[in-house]
């Protein structure tokens, strides 16, 4: 039997806990090794384990929350929810100039769903960060044609 998302998110839930630590062995192309390193030094990080833990980390959770979304709207295709309903909920209460123009946000989040229609199975939080850029780039008038 192969692993499950239940045992992936059983394992995330377990990373702030104390335990022992599994040496391993990764082979990094130099410049990001070297990137890395100055990285480091500079304060990203305790050291050079930390910053590779936290890395992984972050892809594993970002893999696992991608991987539970696509698994439900597999099951439940009718929850989809529409790109600019998502991008609107983002910013619903800030100064993102999305607040203020909920008809942009349907325009840009409309012609993003026509070029990619599996949006949310494939890069959700990225896709609705493309809206919210481009709807403050028009907001701010790059790109628009003045009449």
């Amino acid at each position: 039997m192969g692993a499950t998302l239940e045992e992936l998110f059983e394992a995330l839930g377990a990373l702030g806990a104390d335990g022992p630590l599994q040496p391993t062995s990764l082979r990094l192309p130099k410049a990001l090794h070297d990137a890395l390193l100055i990285a480091t030094e500079l304060g990203m990080d305790a050291s050079v384990s930390a910053a590779t833990r936290e890395a992984l980390a972050e892809r594993i959770r970002d893999f696992a929350r991608q991987a539970a979304f696509n698994a439900h709207f597999a099951a439940f295709p009718d929850d989809l929810p529409r790109l600019a309903e998502v991008a609107k909920r983002r910013v619903s209460g800030t100064d993102h100039p999305a607040a203020s123009e909920p008809g942009l946000v349907d325009e840009v989040a409309a012609e993003i769903e026509r070029r990619e229609p599996d949006w949310a199975l494939t890069a959700l939080d990225d896709t609705v960060d493309d809206v919210l850029a481009y709807v403050e780039l028009l907001a701010a008038g790059v790109g628009r044609r003045s009449a």
